[in-house]
């Protein structure tokens, strides 16, 4: 039974491996929008609601212009200046309009990952900070996304290069341990280069301790 147990086991890792090597050989992203336009367009042409020139069609980072990743980071930095909408008796540590988003990703993280809820939740969230970014602070391109698939070394890659069209690098190489999750990578200090290096963050990362029961 054991022996069974973990052929099936080794079988569902050699799957899913198999897998991720195909999502990673290509922008996965990109090949599902070539495939559904069709069938978008078609949508599209019957409908009365949803026309062509309300599309945003959102592009990998490295796939667009230097132009529109300075727009972009001007965007992001425009709303960490903003004031913050929430209420501050409930949400205290909310001090700009970016912690809004961040102070209601935090609450709501345990119902939203892991669930069944969790594509369409963070589909309308991405949607939600896409349009502030467009109607409080002038933004007219869409939201980009990091096909980390793409690049072998992250560092390297124009997310987070650390160049005034990146989000900047991952940190001064500081000597830190492991998370328990995975090796501790390199990194770890202030961002020093990039157009966020003087970024302020007024909310943590939520931390989960888990032990394991055998």
């Amino acid at each position: 039974m054991a022996g069974r147990f973990s052929l099936r086991a080794l079988y569902a890792l050699l799957a899913s491996a198999s897998l991720l090597s195909i999502l990673c050989a290509a922008d996965a992203v990109g090949d599902l929008q070539t495939k559904g336009r069709a069938a978008v367009d078609a949508a599209i042409a019957t409908s009365t609601t949803c026309t062509k020139d309300k599309l945003r069609v959102r592009k990998e980072w490295g796939d667009i212009t230097a132009a529109e990743k300075k727009a972009y980071i001007a965007a992001v930095l425009c709303i960490t200046k903003a004031p913050s909408k929430l209420s501050q008796t409930t949400y205290p540590g909310a001090k700009t309009r970016y912690d809004d988003f961040v102070a209601i990703h935090m609450k709501n993280t345990l119902s939203i990952h892991g669930t069944g809820n969790f594509l369409s939740w963070h589909r309308y969230f991405t949607y939600a900070y896409e349009s502030a970014l467009r109607t409080e602070c002038g933004y007219n391109g869409t939201q980009p996304y990091w096909d980390w698939g793409r690049y072998a070394t992250p560092e390297t890659s124009p997310m987070f290069d650390g160049s005034d069209t990146s989000m900047s690098g991952q940190g001064e190489k500081v000597t830190h341990n492991s998370n328990g999750l995975k090796p501790a990578g390199n990194g770890g200090g202030c961002i020093a280069s990039g157009p966020f290096k003087d970024m302020k963050v007024n909310l943590g990362y939520v931390v989960f301790f888990i032990r394991m029961v055998e």
